[in-house]
Order: structure tokens, then C-alpha cells, then sequence
């Protein structure tokens, strides 16, 4: 009899969470008659919760604008540091029209001090300031500097960048939604449940196939999630790993490496990682003879096997 695979929700990521949620409900609400009649409101309840996980997701879409932000502020700050640097390269100009102008525009830029370090704030009111400067009573000096015009255009375009990118800050701000990804999951999550529950009881009963069509419609996703973010601890003992060849003698404890593989039924093939899915220690090792590697499941996997080598006298 065809039943709802469980689904681990614990262990879905925020997007994943939301994608599933948006496909079931979907399907939950072109389902058939006797689906949606057995339902009542348990679906307008579920678009509810729905609505506002998307709006989380925009929510956290939009907040790549921190991102975006550091990356507008670094474009600016290596515009304006080589402005800076190309001013003050022509005060060594052999060209004494050049050198005064140079030194007229390099003392006003030297007035507002390590711009790049100060706040987000302090940092758009010092460039505006700069870039008006350039526009009045400093235009004639930059424009006898060659180069300095290109770099007082690149710090324009990123200053306006980086100033449209924080009005977008602010306004987003705003629009934070009141209640957060933990309450929201709860919620989309336990109507989840009660759906469930009445279209399962719907195929016990036999009342329509329309119930076992929404179940089959939905378990190959819950099946595809499972396997992908649901790893279970695996043994290690299960591992495969290569054969280590004869050591030399040292007379210093030997420790070889080896490779361990793990053959799973959905990954195929997995070749473990030293630090990461098992560790090993060894005993035995020094003197000539038969020696042993144990090897200790770490992570997603667990308990230890033991494997053997030779130290010879080469």
C-alpha cells in the first residue's frame, strides 16, 4: 500500500526546505476533488505559511547586499588609493606646472586622512566631498595631470555604486519580516504533517485513487532529498582500503599513508579523506615484523578496522 515517505526536515537547508514546500503545495492544491474536500483548510493554511517563507527567502536573497557591499566599498577604496598614488607620483614631474598642481591637489587629498578606514557613513561623505572638489576648485589642476582624470572617474562610478547599494540597505531594512525561519519551518512544517496524515488515512480507506496519486507524485523528491542531505553514519569497518606495501626499517616509528574507499549505494565510490572521515594510529610499528594501522571512523562515519604491513630490511 502506497504510504508518504518520511521526510527529514531537520536536515534541509533553507532553500531546499522552501523549494519542497512550494512543489507540495503545488501539487496539494491541484489535487483531486476528494483530496482537496478531505483537506478542508489544512491547504489555505499551508499557502499561509508558505507566503511567508517566501518572503524570508526574499528576505535573504536581498541580503546578499552585505556582500555586495564590501565588494562596492573595496572597488572604491583601491580607486581612490591609486588617485592618491598617481597625484603624488607627479610631484616628482620634471615639469614644474605639473609638479604645483600636483602638490596643490595631493595636500587637499592628504586633508581627509585614511578614508578607507573609517565607517560606511564617514567614508560616503569624505569621497562625495572629494569628488565636488574636483568639480570646482581643484578641476584645472587634475586635468593638467595625466592619468588623474581616468582615476577620478573610476572612484565616480564606484562611489555611485557603492552609495545606491546603501540606500538599498536602509530600505531593506525595513522590510525585514517579523518572524523568523525556526517559528516559520514550524509552522509550513506541522500542517505538513496533518496533510499527511488525512491523505495516508485517505488510501487506508480506499476513498479515491486521487490520494495515492498526490503520494506518488511527491515521494520521489522526498526520496531524492533524503539521500541527499539525510547521511546516516556509515561503519568504517565497511571501508575498503588499498594494501599498504613493505616498509623499510628505520629504527623511527613508520607510518604509512594509505587510500580508503567506501562504496555507498546512491554515491557510488567514495574515497575517504584523511582528517575528515577517519583518522589512524598504528602499533607495532617500529621494529622489524608485522605491524598494524587502525583506522578510526570520523564525521559521517564510525567505529575502526585494522589492516596489517610488513617492516622488512631492505
Amino acid at each position: 500500500m502506497v504510504k508518504f515517505k518520511a521526510l527529514v526536515f531537520k536536515n534541509l537547508p533553507n532553500a531546499a526546505h522552501f523549494n519542497f514546500c512550494s512543489q507540495a503545495s503545488e501539487k496539494i492544491l491541484t489535487a483531486g476533488e476528494d483530496v482537496i474536500t478531505a483537506l478542508g483548510t489544512l491547504p489555505s493554511q499551508f499557502v499561509q505559511w508558505l507566503t511567508k517563507e517566501t518572503a524570508l527567502m526574499e528576505w535573504v536573497n536581498k541580503s546578499q547586499l552585505t556582500v555586495f557591499i564590501a565588494e562596492a566599498d573595496s572597488r572604491m577604496d583601491r580607486a581612490l588609493i591609486s588617485l592618491k598614488a598617481q597625484v603624488h607620483a607627479h610631484t616628482f614631474s620634471s615639469d614644474q606646472k605639473i609638479v604645483k598642481a600636483a602638490q596643490h591637489v595631493d595636500i587637499m587629498l592628504k586633508s581627509y586622512g585614511k578614508v578607507y578606514s573609517k565607517p560606511y557613513e564617514e567614508q560616503t561623505g569624505d569621497v562625495r566631498a572629494i569628488l565636488l572638489q574636483f568639480t570646482g576648485e581643484y578641476a584645472e589642476d587634475a586635468a593638467m595631470l595625466p592619468g588623474v582624470p581616468a582615476c577620478i572617474s573610476e572612484l565616480q562610478g564606484a562611489f555611485t555604486v557603492f552609495r545606491e547599494l546603501l540606500q538599498q540597505r536602509d530600505t531593506h531594512s525595513l522590510l525585514k519580516p517579523a518572524e523568523g525561519f525556526p517559528a516559520v519551518r514550524r509552522g509550513i512544517e506541522g500542517v505538513y504533517r496533518q496533510i499527511v496524515t488525512v491523505v495516508d488515512a485517505g488510501v487506508v480507506l480506499n476513498v479515491s485513487p486521487d490520494f495515492a496519486l498526490l503520494i506518488n507524485s511527491l515521494n520521489p523528491e522526498i526520496e531524492r532529498l533524503n539521500a541527499e542531505y539525510h547521511r546516516a553514519k556509515r561503519n568504517i569497518a565497511d571501508a575498503e582500503p588499498a594494501p599498504i606495501p613493505q616498509q623499510a626499517y628505520t629504527g623511527q616509528p613508520v607510518t604509512p599513508m594509505l587510500e580508503v574507499l567506501y562504496v555507498t549505494s546512491h554515491d557510488g565510490t567514495v574515497k575517504l579523506q584523511l582528517g575528515k572521515d577517519y583518522n589512524l594510529s598504528y602499533r607495532n610499528n617500529v621494529d622489524v615484523g608485522n605491524a598494524e594501522c587502525t583506522i578510526h571512523g570520523k564525521g559521517h562515519y564510525m567505529g575502526s578496522k585494522t589492516v596489517t604491513f610488513i617492516i622488512t630490511r631492505i
